[in-house]
């Protein structure tokens, strides 16, 4: 999913972006959501409220204090996210460049301006969430979570059950774990033919019942079949892995 954001105080300019940028996810049919707004104080309400959960940011420059506290405020609250600066005032671009912009739209009317921009965008955004985030369809809604909050994916009659960590909270939803297996960075373990966990979540491995034993002193099960090799990868795993 990418989430976009875009604060424009001109209607027509803002329903211009608002249908150039709908318009391209329903056709790349890529799972997204987006939010706007005219007023500056319903952008700054939002912000606060929500700018850390945003992946691209559209601000309108036509009041330059205005725009660059949101966009400061912004990059503040969302390292990885991208803004773009819209205006056609250059020399409040050139003043911006302190919090840095991801993007330049002089018109935003100019449809060709604003796909350019939010094709490169987009595409950066879909291969970091690869690299970060695991994506999945829970209850009707497409979530996705960070690789390192996740603890182990466990397989039950069809469905999936994700267990997140440090919190209680767990996933259920439709998967096998041989697709979810192919997706996942390489400090995941599959270990049984019902279990995928991560191996930073493992406080030991029980050679004598032939268990991992996690921090939260669940026990995950290895398979007789995988355990010389999943033996091996995890040893490998804490020599690499810094000491902490």
């Amino acid at each position: 999913m990418v989430r976009v954001f875009i604060y424009n105080g001109d209607m027509d300019s803002l329903k211009q972006m608002y249908e150039t940028v709908a318009g391209y996810f329903r056709r790349e049919r890529i799972t997204f959501r987006l939010m706007a707004c005219a007023k500056f104080e319903d952008a700054d309400k939002y912000l606060l409220k929500s700018a850390s959960e945003e992946d691209i940011f559209f601000v309108d420059f036509s009041r330059y204090d205005g725009g660059f506290k949101l966009a400061a405020y912004f990059r503040d609250c969302s390292l990885s996210g991208s803004w773009v600066y819209v205006g056609q005032d250059i020399d409040g671009l050139l003043k911006s460049l302190s919090i840095r912009p991801s993007g330049y739209i002089s018109d935003p009317k100019a449809q060709k301006q604003v796909l350019q921009c939010l094709k490169a965008l987009v595409a950066y955004h879909q291969k970091r969430e690869r690299k970060l985030y695991f994506s999945f369809k829970f209850e009707g809604e497409q979530m996705r979570l960070p690789f390192e909050d996740i603890c182990y994916f466990e397989s039950n009659a069809k469905k999936v059950i994700l267990y997140q960590a440090p919190k209680t909270r767990n996933y259920i939803f439709t998967a096998k774990l041989d697709d979810i297996e192919k997706v996942l960075p390489d400090f995941f373990l599959r270990c049984h033919q019902s279990y995928i966990v991560n191996m930073h979540m493992i406080r030991c491995l029980d050679t004598k019942n032939h268990v991992f034993i996690l921090y939260s002193n669940e026990e995950i099960l290895i398979s007789r079949r995988m355990y010389t090799q999943a033996k091996e990868i995890y040893e490998r795993f804490i020599h690499m892995e810094p000491k902490k």
